[in-house]
C-alpha cells in the first residue's frame, strides 16, 4: 500500500518500504510564488534518467505493466477517491513528481515497484527503478456503487481527460499550449512537473489537485477542483509568468479527432459512415447569440479560422450527432463520445478563439486544435492570473431555437462549377418528454438569410423545407409516433451559389430569421475549402 503520512500500519510497512521524509507546508498561494520564481530563472530541464531497459520498453512489454488497483493511493482507506499511478516507459519516457497534501502539510510520493504487476516482463538484476511515475488516474464510483471507475488521467506534458457519467474517453485538454498548429514553428510543449493532491474528505464529493507547470518559454502554477458526476465539472484557477515572447499562446487548449464526417469529400475508403471524437464548435457571444462551426478537414489543405470575441460567455467542442448508425463501430463508441464546455470567469475578456484542423492519415491522430489567445499579448515577466470551468458532458440543455443537426455540400445535377449547401436545423435536437402541448413552428414565417464573404461569388438561389415527418418516420416504430414525446421539427436550409474557379475557400454563414426579423436559430459559419481535383 501507498504509504499514509497519518496512518502507517505494520502491515502497510512491510509492502511499501518509504523512507521518512519531512512534511512541509502547502497552500496554492506557494506554489505561484515558487512558480514565479522559476520563471526569472533561466530554463533548467528536469534531471531525471530512466534506466535504458524502462526506456526500451515496447508497445507491449510496457502495456503488461499493470497498476494494482487496490494499492492506489486511499484505496485503503475507502476514501470517495482513489488514485491509480502510470509507470514510466516506452513512449511515456518523463517522469513526475507527485506530492501527497494532508491538513496543509505535503510528502512526496516515492515511486515504489511494488504497487505493479510487471506480467511477463523480467526485470534485469541491478536496474534502478524509475525516479518517479509518468503520470496519475483518479477513480470514484462514477457509474456504479460496487466499483471504482476512472474518470481523469493526467499524463504526457500538460495533457489531461476527463469523462461524465456512462461515457468513453474522447478528447484530450491541456493547461497551456504555445506555437500549436502555427506552419513552420516549433511548437512547444510545457510539463506539469510537480503535483500536490490533496485529500479528500470522507464525504466529499470534489477532488482538489494543485500542479507546477513549467517549460522552456513559461512557469506556472494551476489548481484544479474537479468533481465526478453526470457532468464532471473542474473548476481551474491558474496564474502563468512568460520567461520570454511567444508567437501564440493558447489557454484552455483542447485537442480532438476529425477524421471524417457527413459533409467530408473525398471520404477514406473505410466501411464506417463518420469517423470523429467531435463534429462541431459552439461559441455563446456576450451578447447570448450561439454561433456553430461544424468541424471537418480538406485532403492535404490545412484550415485556421480565428474568432475574435469581447467577454464570450462560453465555447463548447460537441458530438452532436449521437446516432449508432452514423458510425457502426461498436468498439470506438463514437457516437458516445463526450462534449465539453469552457465557461470563463476571469481573464478571459478579450482575445481570439484558434480553430485549426489539419488533414489527417487515420483516427490515430489528433488532428484539431481549439485554444484561447488572450490580447493583448501577455508582457514577459508579468504574472497573468486566469479562471475558467470545463464541463465534459453528453450534451449540453436545449437552446430553445433550432440548432444545428448536420451541413453536406456537394454540386447541383449536371452543374459541376456551382456548390450546393444544406444545413439541417432541429428544436429540439432530440426527442424530448412531453411538457404540456408543445407545437412545431409555422415555416411559412421562417425563412433562412445567408452571406458569403467573398463578393465575386453568386449567390443563386436560397431556400428552406420541412423535413420533420421524414425523420420521425425514420425512427423505429412506436418511438416517433409516441403520444409521450415531443419530435424535433427539422428544417433544411439550402442554397446554391457560384464561385469564381480561381477561388479556394468561401467564408459562410446561414441563420433562420422570423417574420420580425428575429434570430430563431444558431448561426452557422463555415469554412468552405474547394476539394482537390
Amino acid at each position: 500500500m501507498i504509504r499514509r503520512s497519518h496512518v502507517l500500519t505494520a502491515v502497510a510497512f512491510a509492502a511499501c518500504i518509504v523512507p521518512t521524509v519531512r512534511a512541509e507546508d502547502f497552500s496554492f498561494d506557494a506554489l505561484c510564488a515558487k512558480a514565479r520564481k522559476i520563471a526569472a530563472e533561466p530554463y533548467s530541464p528536469p534531471k531525471q534518467e530512466l534506466a535504458d531497459f524502462w526506456k526500451n520498453l515496447t508497445y507491449d512489454q510496457h502495456r503488461d505493466i499493470r497498476f494494482k488497483m487496490d494499492s492506489g493511493l486511499w484505496a485503503e482507506e475507502k476514501e470517495p477517491f482513489s488514485i491509480d499511478f502510470f509507470h514510466p516507459g516506452w513512449t511515456a519516457k518523463k517522469m513526475v513528481s507527485l506530492n501527497e497534501v494532508v491538513g496543509g502539510k505535503s510528502e512526496p510520493l516515492k515511486f515504489n515497484l511494488k504497487l505493479f504487476d510487471y506480467g511477463k516482463n523480467k526485470i534485469p538484476a541491478g536496474t534502478p527503478p524509475p525516479q518517479g511515475y509518468a503520470g496519475w488516474r483518479a477513480r470514484t464510483h462514477l457509474n456504479t456503487a460496487d466499483y471504482m471507475d476512472e474518470f481523469l488521467v493526467f499524463m504526457g506534458a500538460s495533457y489531461f481527460r476527463a469523462i461524465p457519467k456512462n461515457a468513453p474517453y474522447g478528447l484530450s485538454a491541456r493547461g497551456l499550449s504555445i506555437n500549436s498548429g502555427l506552419p513552420g514553428v516549433g511548437e512547444e510543449f510545457p510539463d506539469f512537473s510537480e503535483f500536490y493532491l490533496e485529500e479528500p474528505a470522507k464525504d466529499s464529493k470534489s477532488m482538489k489537485v494543485s500542479a507546477l507547470l513549467t517549460g522552456d518559454s513559461v512557469a506556472g502554477a494551476y489548481q484544479f477542483e474537479i468533481t465526478p458526476g453526470p457532468e464532471t465539472v473542474m473548476d481551474i484557477t491558474a496564474e502563468i509568468t512568460l520567461r520570454k515572447p511567444v508567437q501564440q499562446l493558447g489557454l484552455a487548449p483542447f485537442s480532438t479527432m476529425f477524421w471524417f464526417g457527413e459533409s467530408t469529400y473525398p471520404k477514406p475508403l473505410d466501411f464506417r459512415p463518420e469517423v470523429h471524437d467531435n463534429d462541431g464548435l459552439l461559441m455563446e457571444l456576450g451578447s447570448g447569440n450561439l454561433h456553430y462551426r461544424p468541424l471537418e478537414t480538406t485532403k492535404g489543405q490545412f484550415r485556421h479560422c480565428v474568432f475574435t470575441m469581447e467577454k464570450p460567455r462560453s465555447w463548447a467542442l460537441l458530438q452532436r450527432d449521437r446516432s449508432f448508425s452514423s458510425y457502426q463501430d461498436p468498439e470506438a463508441l463514437y457516437h458516445n463520445r463526450p462534449s465539453v464546455r469552457v465557461e470563463p470567469v476571469e481573464g478571459f475578456d478579450y482575445g481570439k478563439l484558434h480553430l485549426i484542423e489539419m488533414p489527417t492519415r487515420d483516427e490515430t491522430d489528433d488532428n484539431v486544435i481549439l485554444l484561447w489567445e488572450p490580447t493583448p499579448a501577455l508582457e514577459v515577466g508579468k504574472p497573468y492570473q486566469f479562471h475558467y470551468r470545463l464541463r465534459w458532458m453528453r450534451d449540453p440543455a436545449p437552446s430553445g431555437i433550432f440548432s444545428v443537426r448536420a451541413t453536406r455540400s456537394g454540386t447541383p445535377v449536371q452543374k459541376p462549377d456551382q456548390v450546393l449547401m444544406t444545413i439541417d436545423f432541429a428544436k429540439p435536437l432530440t426527442p424530448q418528454l412531453k411538457v404540456g402541448d408543445p407545437k412545431w413552428d409555422d415555416i411559412s414565417k421562417l425563412k433562412p438569410v445567408v452571406t458569403i464573404n467573398q463578393q465575386s461569388v453568386k449567390l443563386i438561389h436560397v431556400g428552406l423545407s420541412d423535413i420533420s415527418m421524414p425523420n420521425v418516420d425514420d425512427l423505429p416504430a412506436g418511438l416517433g409516433r409516441s403520444d409521450k414525446l415531443h419530435m424535433p421539427q427539422v428544417l433544411r436550409a439550402f442554397f446554391v451559389c457560384e464561385p469564381p474557379k480561381d477561388l479556394g475557400d468561401m467564408d459562410m454563414t446561414c441563420e433562420l430569421l422570423d417574420e420580425n426579423g428575429k434570430c430563431v436559430s444558431e448561426r452557422w459559419v463555415y469554412l468552405w475549402k474547394k476539394p482537390a481535383p
